[in-house]
């Protein structure tokens, strides 16, 4: 799933450079088409991109992003979404935002997706307004703790791989999903959070030489599926009401020898035990040869949720 990604202020452009540089890649090609956009030319030339893919926008009372999308859209680039990032406690980030996210569903029917960054300490009607503001701007919102910034690329890299083909490895997963998938597990009233966990395999030697047969049980794999599913459900992006979850999506990535039907299973059981309502999609991407299984866990729907001293 390649994705136009649109960092705005300083935080917002800090993220998009941190998914240029880390971001996957499938087939050689970058699933993230990175740019930044400030205010603060000392912000500008802090972050790490090309000169090209960087831009300065002058603040005022009206925000005109017309020139600068009219520029990143004449590249040609094939794009199956956007993403927008912005920190909520940043005005001019957070206008923006919302004036590209108006320009992108307007300009095109592919998903708009923003990902509001929740700082640390913010009056809470401010950051409600913020949040009202953006969400009405895009058609999906994901929200963020500014001190959970650390997952945020790894959980981005396993959604973005959903629907990429690997032209080398010509690998199909356990359960086969798309773009569409994505979207139609994200897109909801409200807000979508997720959760991230990662286990490095522990691996014997000659494992690590074929790297093909099974490496345990099925039930030692299918019980590490399941915890790494109730971390992820502990360590939110923020801590929403699990109670208002409407959807939700499971995706496992790494190696195909780890990831098993009955962990799957039995980790949708334990997503739909969050609330009688949520649907649940879900499917893996397999990693030969990788020696670490990762899943991310998103909830939309979401209509409330706590921050220390916040909401």
């Amino acid at each position: 799933m390649k994705l136009l990604t649109i960092g705005v202020g300083k935080k917002g452009a800090e993220i998009s450079s941190l998914l240029a540089k880390k971001g996957i890649k499938v087939n050689r090609i970058p699933l993230f088409r990175c740019y930044a956009i400030t205010n603060s030319l000392e912000d500008l030339k802090s972050i790490r991109l090309s000169q090209k893919n960087k831009f300065w926008l002058m603040s005022s009372d009206k925000i005109d992003v017309r020139s600068i999308l009219n520029e990143i859209l004449s590249r040609y680039e094939i794009h199956e979404g956007s993403l927008i990032i912005t920190s909520l406690d940043d005005e001019f980030g957070v206008k923006t935002a919302i004036e590209f996210g108006r320009r992108l569903m307007d300009y095109s029917e592919d998903p708009v997706i923003g990902l509001g960054i929740v700082p640390n300490s913010f009056p809470p009607e401010k950051l409600r307004q913020s949040i009202r503001s953006f969400r009405k701007a895009v058609k999906v919102l994901m929200l963020v703790e500014e001190g959970k910034l650390g997952g945020v690329v790894d959980a981005l890299n396993i959604v973005a791989r959903v629907g990429e083909i690997d032209l080398k490895k010509k690998v199909a997963g356990e359960v086969v999903i798309d773009t569409s998938d994505v979207f139609n597990a994200i897109t909801c009233e409200g807000f979508s959070v997720f959760g991230f966990s990662k286990r490095n395999l522990p691996l014997s030697w000659l494992y690590k030489v074929l790297l093909r047969r099974e490496s345990e049980l099925v039930a030692v794999r299918t019980q590490r599926m399941i915890e790494m599913v109730e971390e992820a459900l502990s360590n939110l992006s923020v801590r929403g009401d699990l109670e208002t979850a409407k959807s939700a999506l499971i995706v496992f990535a790494g190696n195909p020898n780890e990831i098993t039907m009955d962990g799957m299973f039995s980790c949708i059981e334990k997503v739909e035990s969050l609330n009688e309502n949520i649907v649940v999609r879900y499917g893996d991407y397999p990693i030969p040869r990788s020696t670490f299984i990762s899943v991310v866990v998103m909830l939309a729907g979401m209509t409330r949720f706590r921050i220390d001293g916040g909401l």
